[in-house]
């Protein structure tokens, strides 16, 4: 009889000895996993469309009013108004990386990756809008990515090309602000 219990107890032993083991272990990785997280990649939480670019690289830009936060399809920006009839959008999408841009090509009539400083990015032009000449140049930032958006009226506004090459100049300005 002896026989029979001990196989049992023996098992019912280290299966408690595996359960306080790993609670120790569980216990002792959680420490360790919040010093982590900083390497999982930068976070877009406290940056501010509105305030990333200073007084005077707005005015190089061509940008000399403040601007206007905007909330649109789960992105959070800021609407500039351009001198040269222009309208300028930063925005931030915390949780839509260049994968997830990738797999949106579909809505746009051009779509070339590149690159802003080291970072990947993407020059993009919306599909479906001949009434407007726009390029949005989209920038990784760890699990997201920002956007430089220029949209010119298409009467009176630059051709895609150098409405594409604005929105990249404005991103490598951006870039260095990025997180």
């Amino acid at each position: 009889m002896d026989m029979r219990t001990t196989p049992v107890t023996a098992a019912a032993a280290l299966a408690l000895t595996g359960l306080l083991l790993s609670g120790c272990a569980t216990a002792d990785s959680d420490a360790p996993e919040s010093e982590a997280e900083p390497l999982v990649g930068p976070s877009l939480t406290g940056f501010d469309p509105c305030s990333a670019l200073s007084q005077s690289d707005l005015q190089h830009v061509g940008v000399t009013q403040p601007g206007e936060q905007v909330d649109e399809n789960g992105e959070i920006g800021c609407d500039f108004r351009g001198d040269d009839e222009f309208l300028l959008r930063i925005s931030k999408a915390e949780t839509t990386d260049i994968a997830a841009w990738k797999q949106q090509r579909g809505g746009f009539s051009s779509f070339e990756p590149n690159t802003v400083g080291a970072r990947e990015a993407i020059s993009a032009v919306p599909a479906g809008a001949p009434e407007f000449s726009w390029c949005r140049q989209i920038i990784a930032v760890g699990d997201g990515s920002v956007s430089v958006e220029i949209k010119y009226n298409a009467d009176t506004g630059r051709a895609d090309p150098e409405t594409c090459a604005k929105a990249l100049d404005i991103a490598q300005v951006l870039e260095p602000a990025l997180p």
